[in-house]
């Protein structure tokens, strides 16, 4: 899932916009809608957004708007109005998107990758590391999701040495997402040697539908299916993280203490259609295997509903009866 947030420029922070001949803008228009008719991850949905704005093209709505920023600002706002998507949007970025890039150089593409790795790594990939709380309690603080490849060995270190812990907490309160592929890794140690179906994904611009479930056979200790688990979500908790929260919870295995997470479920694909605007356009789903549904723009809604920061103190007092701390 993607993060927009890295990549868009704020409109209201530009010191100056890009001004579009009244040509530009009408293709830029077009070609949004095009994609929201082809890839949209709902098809009605995707082609009501293109009716719409190329209804309101030929009525003459975007002729005063001839700055790129104003543009993205005002589509971004009539797209949202019919799909209330937070992974969608239209978005004014200052540098040139369309520029040609040099030619490929798989030398200094691989060193560009090992160095992003390799700072990744000295940073734990956002990875905390585990604490023992009283009570026997395990909390695992984590702020971003990193793909399997790059971050299971830490996973799977982190789940076992928390595998004889009475209760276990993760902390997502500050968690922005990422790649959703170790929500099936960390869940496996949740659960026991019978496989768990967790959800569905299917992405309509890859024409793909795959169905994602635990995994039998996981590197050392479980944590196992019957001792307490806890997920601590806040405001800034988003994309993956929510799906992880979501889909625990609605199976069960874990209670969410926290806030209303921001409602991200969506995965999106940007490709620019200017050289500032890109429309993202939420082309993927997840479906829970319990509610048949996802969290978009509800967010995942907490068992136990507290401000973020007395979450982990709420998380406790539920967690105490399990432990018989005496805290």
């Amino acid at each position: 899932m993607l993060s927009l947030g890295l990549i868009v420029s704020s409109p209201a922070a530009l010191a100056k916009s890009d001004p579009l001949t009244p040509q530009q803008r009408s293709k830029a228009i077009e070609d949004i809608a095009a994609t929201f008719e082809q890839i949209y991850v709902f098809p009605d949905v995707g082609s009501s957004v293109a009716s719409d704005l190329r209804m309101r093209l030929r009525r003459g709505d975007y002729e005063q708007v001839s700055e790129s920023a104003d543009l993205a600002e005002l589509l971004s706002a009539h797209i949202d109005a019919i799909c209330h998507d937070v992974h969608t949007k239209v978005a004014y970025v200052e540098e040139d998107a369309l520029a040609a890039a040099p030619p490929a150089d798989p030398a200094a593409a691989k060193r560009r990758s090992e160095e992003h790795l390799a700072k990744a790594a000295t940073e734990n990939f956002d990875f905390a590391v585990p604490k023992r709380l009283d009570g026997n309690v395990s909390l695992i603080k984590f702020d971003g999701f990193y793909r399997a490849a790059e971050v299971g060995p830490l996973v799977q270190k982190y789940m076992n040495e928390s595998a004889d812990a009475d209760a276990l907490i993760f902390d997502l309160r500050e968690n922005g997402g990422g790649s959703p592929e170790i929500i099936a890794l960390i869940a496996s140690y949740l659960y026991d040697d019978e496989p768990v179906h967790l959800y569905d994904q299917s992405n309509r611009r890859e024409r793909t539908d795959i169905k994602v479930w635990t995994d039998p056979k996981v590197a050392g200790k479980r944590f196992g299916s019957k001792k307490p688990v806890f997920i601590l979500t806040g405001k800034d908790t988003y994309s993956a993280a929510e799906s992880f929260a979501y889909t625990l919870q609605q199976l069960k295995r874990a209670r969410v203490v926290g806030e209303v997470t921001r409602g991200g479920a969506h995965g999106a694909f940007g490709r620019p259609v200017t050289s500032h605007l890109i429309p993202f356009v939420a082309t993927s789903r997840t479906v829970n295997a319990v509610s048949h549904s996802d969290w978009n723009r509800t967010g995942v809604v907490p068992d136990i509903a507290v401000p973020a920061v007395d979450a982990l103190d709420a998380a406790l007092k539920l967690a105490k009866p399990a432990t018989g701390s005496a805290r």
